[in-house]
């Protein structure tokens, strides 16, 4: 079941680092650049969606978007449940074994 905690988990506790390297080929290239994590935004293919690490949240210096865990994974074409799905498993293995999630 979805719930609004469960939401929560996704986007603050399981970080974009995590799931941008879990996405593997499939996901978008990211590096860290001057001390952030940065990732190709899926909207304007840009290396410039930069990860705030007090809250989770990416966004886009180019432009403008904003991203969390789940909407980097619609972006690349997950429907909404499954992407949950997913994301519930990896908050759960990064919970459990917080540094072996990072490939």
């Amino acid at each position: 079941m979805i719930t609004r905690d469960l939401l929560r988990a996704i986007r603050n506790d399981l970080p974009m680092k995590v799931t941008i390297h879990r996405l593997g080929q499939h996901g978008p290239i990211s590096k860290e650049i001057e001390g952030y994590f940065r990732f190709l935004c899926p909207a304007c293919e840009e290396l410039r969606a930069t990860v705030n690490p007090r809250n989770n949240l990416a966004h886009c210096f180019c432009c403008d978007r904003n991203w969390n865990n789940i909407d980097v994974l619609m972006a690349l074409g997950w429907d909404f449940v499954p992407a949950v799905d997913l994301l519930e498993q990896w908050l759960r293995q990064h919970q459990n074994h917080p540094s072996s999630s990072e490939v």
